[in-house]
């Protein structure tokens, strides 16, 4: 499961969740959101598109500063690297839209269930 941010659009921003092709958003009329098809999307394309520092970075520093102070403090952190995040916008054949965040390799996942 990958988590994508919704930044703006025809559903409620926040947290989604995305899973083999089907994502699940956040909308006002149903609590338990809404689950919705990438095939159901009529577009997308990419918004931006940049470098972040991977999440377990600071975790990896810590690690490395134990057990080889500085030095290993920076090695854990290079070691974590980067990852790039997309923010894209979709339009549904319905004419919902949506522009939400994620990383490269889960957008590279929805573009190819979209173009199928």
């Amino acid at each position: 499961m990958a988590k994508i941010e919704v930044l703006s659009g025809d559903f409620l921003q926040g947290a989604g969740e995305y899973r083999h092709g089907t994502f699940r958003l956040k909308t006002v009329f149903n609590s338990a959101g809404v689950e919705v098809k990438a095939s159901a999307f009529k577009s997308l394309e990419i918004a931006t598109q940049s470098p972040v520092a991977n999440k377990d970075a600071f975790g990896y520093g810590v690690a490395g500063a134990m057990l080889l102070g500085p030095v290993g403090a920076i090695a854990g952190y290079l070691m974590a690297g980067t990852e790039n995040e997309v923010t894209f916008i979709g339009t549904l054949k319905d004419g919902r839209q949506l522009m939400a965040a994620t990383d490269s390799n889960t957008y590279k996942d929805i573009s190819r269930h979209v173009l199928n």
